[in-house]
């Protein structure tokens, strides 16, 4: 019974260990400086943007949910080797499965990463046969950014409707810097 017991416990524990990661945080544009996929002897993806919709690609076919920019990519045709660069490619699909295992899924290929590290800024990922890859994000746009609070000097006294009277000349009351002012005369 003990032994069953430091069995659960232990499994318990790895799994505990284990991060998992949402896809929902992978959502956006991933920059990184060379990038070399092997298998399909791509040489270099400068940006790779996953979103949570589908993009229009402007051929009718609206049934993407992101795309890679500026492949370099080394193809061979008739035994030679030719060198082709693509301004944009679509991704079909992503999604990570079991053991942190993310999946690109592009038209004619499929890439495969097991993530490392997934922060709001910093992707880290290795492939099956261990080169690991770097991707960073650009929070700034969707960052909150400190709003003056300070205000100039403003001595100008307004009416309860918000209008700046010039002569305080009628019985009421009036805010004058950020104070409420009764008059009575």
């Amino acid at each position: 019974m003990r032994k069953y017991l430091f069995l659960l416990l232990l499994l318990s524990a790895v799994s505990a260990n284990a991060q998992t990661f949402d896809e929902a945080d992978l959502v956006g544009t991933w920059t990184t400086t060379g990038l070399a996929y092997a298998p399909y002897k791509i040489t270099n993806i400068e940006s790779i943007t996953l979103g949570d919709g589908m993009y229009d690609s402007g051929k009718g076919d609206a049934a993407w949910c992101g795309f890679f920019e500026n492949i370099t990519s080394v193809k061979n045709r008739d035994g030679e080797e030719e060198t082709r660069i693509y301004e944009k490619e679509q991704i079909n699909d992503f999604f990570i499965s079991n053991n942190n295992k993310l999946h690109i899924v592009q038209e004619s290929m499929t890439f495969h990463f097991i993530i490392e590290e997934l922060t709001a800024t910093t992707l880290k990922v290795k492939t099956y046969d261990g080169q690991s890859y770097s991707f960073t994000k650009d929070n700034s746009s969707a960052a909150v950014r400190a709003v003056d609070m300070t205000r100039s000097a403003d001595n100008s006294t307004y009416n309860l409707s918000g209008q700046r009277v010039e002569n305080v000349t009628t019985d009421g009351i009036y805010i004058q810097n950020g104070q409420k002012k009764v008059v009575k005369r």
